[in-house]
């Protein structure tokens, strides 16, 4: 019964994989690890049991004929469809199992997530063509990309169809689905199926969210009722705490990443979408459980502007199908309201500027097993079929409009091509920076879309990079640079601009160059060892001391490990120019300086440790040849301050905006390599404050403490400590009465309605949704450390501005007379805005505030304000009272 029942549920392979693990581990482990296998194999056996009663495959799905003989889902899971969530491991076994069972699938591991999950795929088609994959792929491309791909003897262009699921863990019924579906294909014994899938390849990802989706199934099937059936919304089942599950590890909501490509998640399924440029991508999620089903067309007058109109139409006639397919199972739906098609960052959106017709799917969700809606009772199980329903929708009307959706790709790149030569000027030219790391982050964010990257000509002493116009990805070279303030619309479900140079820093601009100036220069692509960011050259021992500057993102990094291993190191206040490694050197504001002789430990240990730590962080340590400056300050002056290594306690929890919490956590952890202890705002009354020296309270939703605790929040301020509020925070602490800060809101209401149909347009136009704007820094304040550019580009998503103090001091960054740079704002907007604070500093006792209105690190990729977090963590205290209100 053991081996039978676990030899049901782990395939042979999986099996002997466990006996070469055991092998390794003491007899004693092995017995615990056989006794616990042995317990999960009886629960599985007994679901096994329970298996073979069947399923209610009619339920699911009555259009496919099967092989009888193939084992149905239930078996290969354990558990009928929809009565247990599966676990990502469940699902990846899943996978596993049909790629053995059936002819027609391979399994591809793709990448990996935060969390090291295995994030995989399947690629369905006939036996033969699976056989021939690469040269399919190849030939696909070629239909697209002549000049640089070609059609082997025996290959052809198939339609390719790329199916994603669930990218927000707590939207389920896309996993559920995407098995079923994959399940039907493999099992069919259909000849509808035999003759699609011999001109076609199926790309199914059932799970763009391993580590959200873990979250979320372990949250479910631990609070499941066995016996009873609770279906009341009130239910912990149905509300999981925060920061909930939609999100990946880092709380980062990864339909918004398809074009920034932050994560590792989004980075593997972007390069196997450009791998195959599909002709149709499905992006199935879930809504609120009391609404019903959406599918594509979304609202016509908010579909950005360079989308084709043909691929509406498409999208539209894939609609019919759709529509077909749910009106035979009773379940009503509604289209071309609420979501658009606007945001290129979004998964149903990517597609449409690349020659692929994106759909979103929207179902109402279970949120768990069963749970009471305004329309009754909504089952896992239901939603699951629903989803299935619409994945075969997809793939039926492709398969009829398979004719028309080639000839769009193909006319649509020779299009872009026409358009890139009747463009103005032909490349973007853009140098590096201050901050080669932007620079790195940027090339690479472009290479993971395979946009042509080249590294052209020098000029004083500056490499400059040109991305041609004449590429396939035209378009897609277009919505990172381009900027925009005219639009069709008003209403936006997402952000109005998200120009992408902007973000990292990057000014550039349109040039024209020959031909061969370009095949003379450098193609960057994803698998160019490019590192401009690193810096790092081995440099001399000094018995006077180093120094490094600022301007590198990754400073902060290198300056905590060199405090946290008892470095001592001072910060000039002050530019100097000064001897070392051999010539004169001018530094600025902010540079570190790290004397050899107040050092604990030897010259010779400090220069091994600096340099090991410097090479590790790829950066530019000089070695001082005097101690007397040329101009400026002196070494010795007491305008280096001295640093100390910061104790950082980030509040998290119910109130607080999981996304924006999640982006200062990535920040630190991803790229500085610098610990901050997160703390609940439940549990901040049992967390003794004196043990930290800076507290970030991320922007908040709703944030209410008990004044013992606000309380406490003053006295630490009071007491010489530094806190750094970001957005709405600045909001809550001026109601808790922790900040003075004023809080000017932006017009939010017309004058008058004319109709009561117009009132959501009317109303939703004074929406702040995202826009960038432009601000003036001071940066000879400690805030702007690092920089060298007083013009900011700032990404703006809040309906109010921090009120400008009459010392203006205290507002080192203020919004410029004309701030609009790209994205939309109402017009009454500008004008509000125009010279107010986007950040305040405020005095409380011996410490300072912080106040940061727009996130600086706009869903992890807003890279050109990032560095401002740092300067707060590390200089925000030691602002001069006299600069703050």
């Amino acid at each position: 019964m053991f081996i039978s029942s676990l030899g049901s549920y782990f395939p042979p392979s999986k099996c002997i994989q466990m006996i070469l693990i055991l092998s390794h581990f003491s007899a004693v482990f092995r017995l615990r690890i056989l006794l616990f296998t042995f317990l999960l194999s009886c629960i599985f056996f007994q679901n096994q049991l329970y298996s073979q009663q069947g399923w209610d495959r009619e339920y699911f799905d009555s259009s496919i004929t099967v092989d009888e003989t193939f084992p149905g889902p239930h078996k290969l899971m354990g558990f009928q469809p929809g009565e247990w969530h599966p676990n990502h491991i469940q699902v990846d076994l899943f996978m596993d199992r049909l790629a053995e069972l059936s002819p027609r699938m391979v399994k591809k591991e793709i990448g990996r997530s935060h969390e090291n999950r295995p994030y995989s795929v399947l690629i369905v088609s006939a036996p033969e063509n699976l056989d021939q994959l690469e040269e399919l792929r190849e030939c696909h491309l070629a239909s697209i990309d002549p000049n640089n791909f070609s059609c082997a003897d025996g290959a052809f262009n198939p339609l390719v169809l790329y199916q994603a699921y669930t990218s927000h863990g707590n939207e389920p019924s896309g996993t559920g689905a995407a098995l079923l579906y994959a399940w039907f294909l493999a099992a069919a014994n259909d000849e509808w199926v035999d003759e699609v899938l011999a001109e076609t390849v199926i790309i199914i990802d059932p799970v763009m969210n391993p580590d959200g989706y873990d979250r979320f199934v372990s949250w479910v099937n631990s609070k499941r009722w066995l016996n009873a059936q609770v279906s009341d919304p009130n239910d912990d089942e149905f509300n999981q705490p925060w920061p909930g599950s939609r999100t990946n590890h880092f709380w980062f909501d990864l339909n918004r990443d398809w074009l920034p490509v932050q994560h590792p998640e989004s980075i593997a399924k972007i390069r196997l979408f450009q791998a195959w440029k599909p002709n149709v991508l499905g992006d199935y999620h879930e809504m609120g459980s009391n609404a019903t089903y959406f599918f594509q067309p979304g609202v016509p007058s908010r579909t950005n502007p360079m989308t084709p109109q043909i691929n509406q139409d498409l999208t539209a006639a894939i609609a019919e199908f759709h529509a077909n397919a749910l009106d035979e199972i009773s379940v009503p739906y509604y289209t071309k309201e609420r979501f658009d098609d606007y945001y290129y960052g979004k998964g149903s959106t990517y597609p449409d500027i690349q020659g692929c017709v994106g759909i979103l799917f929207e179902q109402a969700s279970s949120r768990g097993h069963v749970q009471e809606t305004i329309h009754g009772p909504l089952t896992f199980a239901e939603t699951i079929r629903n989803q299935l329903a619409t994945s075969f929708s997809t793939l039926r009307g492709s398969w009829e409009l398979r004719t028309e959706l080639r000839d769009y790709q193909q006319n649509f790149f020779q299009e872009v091509r026409k358009e890139a030569r009747r463009a103005s000027g032909n490349a973007y030219r853009f140098e590096m920076g201050n901050d080669p790391y932007l620079l790195q982050e940027f090339i690479r964010m472009m290479a993971t879309h395979d946009i042509k990257v080249y590294q052209g000509d020098e000029k004083d002493g500056k490499k400059a990079y040109y991305v041609p116009f004449e590429q396939t990805r035209y378009y897609l070279v277009r919505t990172i640079f381009e900027k925009v303030k005219e639009f069709p619309d008003s209403l936006f479900y997402d952000v109005s601009t998200w120009t992408m140079s902007l973000a990292f820093g990057i000014d550039a601009e349109v040039v024209t160059v020959s031909p061969n100036f370009i095949n003379r220069s450098t193609l960057l692509d994803y698998n160019t060892d490019f590192s401009p960011a690193n810096q790092y050259q081995p440099f001399e021992k000094s018995v006077i001391g180093y120094i490094f500057e600022w301007n590198h993102f990754l400073a902060p990094g290198l300056l905590y490990e060199l405090l946290r291993e008892g470095v001592k190191a001072k910060v000039a206040f002050s530019p100097f120019s000064i001897k070392v490694d051999g010539g004169e050197s001018d530094f600025s504001e902010g540079s570190i300086l790290i004397l050899s002789g107040i050092q604990t430990m030897s010259e010779a240990e400090l220069h091994q440790l600096l340099n090991e730590i410097a090479a590790k962080k790829g950066i530019k340590v000089h070695s001082m040849d005097r101690g007397l400056s040329i101009s400026g300050i002196d070494p010795g002056s007491p305008t280096f301050r001295m640093l100390n290594l910061p104790k950082i306690l980030m509040v998290t929890g119910s109130g607080i905006n999981s996304n924006n919490a999640g982006a200062i956590w990535y920040y630190f952890d991803r790229h500085l390599h610098i610990p901050i202890t997160k703390v609940s705002n439940e549990r901040l009354g049992r967390v003794n404050l004196s043990d930290y020296d800076v507290i970030i309270v991320p922007s908040t939703w709703g944030l209410s403490m008990p004044d013992n605790i606000n309380e406490r929040i003053r006295s630490f301020v009071s007491d010489g400590n530094t806190l750094i509020l970001e957005g709405e925070a600045s909001r809550w602490a001026n109601s808790a009465g922790i900040s003075r800060a004023q809080i000017n809101n932006l017009s939010s209401r017309p004058d008058e309605v004319a109709a009561y149909g117009d009132i959501a347009a009317a109303f939703g136009a004074y929406a702040v949704g995202g826009c960038i704007v432009k601000g003036r820094a001071d940066l000879t304040n400690p805030l702007f450390f690092g920089y060298d550019n007083d013009v900011f580009h700032i990404f703006k998503r809040k309906r109010w501005v921090l009120e400008l103090p009459e010392n203006q001091l205290s507002a080192p960054l203020q919004y410029s007379s004309d701030p609009l740079l790209s994205g939309y704002l109402h017009t009454s907007h500008p004008a509000e805005i125009s010279e107010q604070a986007s950040m305040l500093a405020e005095s409380r006792g011996r410490g300072r505030i912080i106040h940061l209105s727009d996130a600086p690190f706009f869903r992890g990729y807003w890279f050109s304000t990032a560095h401002i977090m740092s300067n707060a963590v590390f200089f925000g205290g030691m602002i001069d009272g006299r600069a703050a209100f």
